[in-house]
């Protein structure tokens, strides 16, 4: 089984999902977050070094995390708003711990993902403009100026292009020439399989890093991406147990 996770209204993990099937991944899955924190029979179960769960969500699909081959992760958060009690204080504690399952769920199935959790985001460390922007200018990125406050930066921008970095591929990299190589660091040193880089132009470099996110909108890499992702999915090593 292959597996997209996602929030509900992330179209563009549909469209992968759809792209995978047709480059003959079987079965692909997509479960969004709401599935699974209103699924309606779970159980998770450490045993020494190993983790595993099993849940069967609200449609009646079935979800192992041992059946599973491969996983594009691309969650943001656990939703929690359905976990309302008569005590704030018992509302506070399910919905925490309902997160923590959550990304103990995800983490099961980590060695088989593109874009592991980290305890700063489901889908990989969650970071600060300037943070990306010390992690760019390190990966050898011309990096814009960070403006903390007063103008807002983007109203001092030119056009941004986003780019889509995979592994040791960038979608769109033809149009940022010799920067390739960089955002290619870039994501290796965020921990991610999967990066979106912005990058706008620039008079002395041709372009400058703008910023970068996890989830970027794999669309814009078009067909080619699909038919990467599902190659690179295949060949992730196998789980260690």
């Amino acid at each position: 089984m292959w597996l997209v996770l996602c929030d509900p209204e992330d179209q563009a993990a549909r469209w992968v999902g759809t792209g995978l099937r047709e480059c003959g991944l079987n079965p692909v899955e997509l479960v969004d977050s709401e599935m699974l924190t209103h699924s309606v029979r779970s159980a998770h179960r450490i045993e020494g070094d190993r983790a595993s769960f099993e849940t069967t969500l609200s449609d009646g699909r079935t979800l192992a995390s041992d059946d599973v081959d491969g996983v594009l992760n691309r969650l943001t958060h656990a939703p929690v708003g359905h976990l309302l009690f008569a005590s704030a204080v018992d509302t506070c504690y399910a919905m925490t711990e309902m997160s923590a399952l959550v990304l103990s769920w995800v983490q099961c199935l980590a060695p088989v993902m593109v874009n592991p959790p980290s305890p700063r985001g489901l889908s990989g460390a969650s970071r600060s403009p300037a943070e990306w922007s010390v992690l760019a200018a390190r990966a050898g990125l011309p990096v814009a100026p960070l403006r903390l406050s007063g103008e807002s930066p983007a109203a001092a921008r030119g056009a941004v292009r986003t780019v889509v970095v995979l592994g040791e591929h960038v979608f769109g990299g033809e149009a940022v020439g010799d920067l390739a190589p960089a955002c290619r660091r870039l994501a290796r040193s965020a921990g991610a399989d999967l990066l979106g880089v912005e990058l706008e132009p620039d008079d002395r470099h041709g372009a400058r890093f703008a910023g970068a996110t996890l989830l970027p909108d794999l669309r814009i890499a078009g067909p080619a991406l699909v038919a990467c992702l599902s190659a690179y999915l295949t060949l992730l090593p196998a789980r260690p147990w």
